[in-house]
């Protein structure tokens, strides 16, 4: 969910080496190109979805790799149709953040990117578009959770003993 702390574990993921895939940047460069006047990015991802399906999120992304080698990670999974393309491509390890609602609209709070708002309905809102897409199914059926309830040291110090475990 958003302010949950993904771009923190995006950066641990390379400082180990990973190459990191943020999706929303693989549909921000599409929807410069071609969005309509006015729609948001939110909206536009939706639209791209009703034309091409579930999955076409994940496919841009993938382009991005093509005759990679490196370890890469996905950061921005919406659905398990996402998930579903990742595993064409091997075995993915899904990885889920989670932080409580009110922590993370404190996060949101304090970074105001484009997307986020000072006020606590606009992020439920928000949440709520994002549970539209399926997010809570990747994250019901996530592989590994990892809690970021607590201070960004904490946090890093939970990821870093997971991905100890799984790598």
């Amino acid at each position: 969910m958003p302010g949950s702390g993904k771009s923190l574990l995006s950066s641990i993921l390379r400082e180990r080496g990973f190459s990191v895939i943020v999706m929303s940047e693989s549909v921000r460069k599409r929807y410069e190109k071609d969005a309509r006047h006015g729609e948001r990015l939110m909206d536009y991802a939706k639209r791209l979805r009703e034309i091409y399906g579930e999955g076409i999120v994940a496919r841009l992304s993938i382009e991005e790799i093509r005759g990679s080698t490196e370890k890469v990670a996905f950061d921005g999974v919406r659905n398990l149709a996402e998930v579903e393309e990742f595993s064409r491509l091997g075995n993915p390890l899904v990885v889920a953040v989670h932080s409580p609602p009110k922590l993370r609209y404190e996060r949101m709070k304090r970074r105001m990117r484009s997307d986020d708002s000072v006020r606590d309905e606009d992020l439920r809102r928000r949440d709520l578009e994002e549970l539209s897409l399926g997010i809570g199914s990747v994250i019901a059926l996530a592989d590994v959770v990892i809690v970021n309830d607590s201070t960004e040291e904490e946090f890093k110090r939970r990821a870093l003993e997971i991905l100890g475990k799984i790598s």
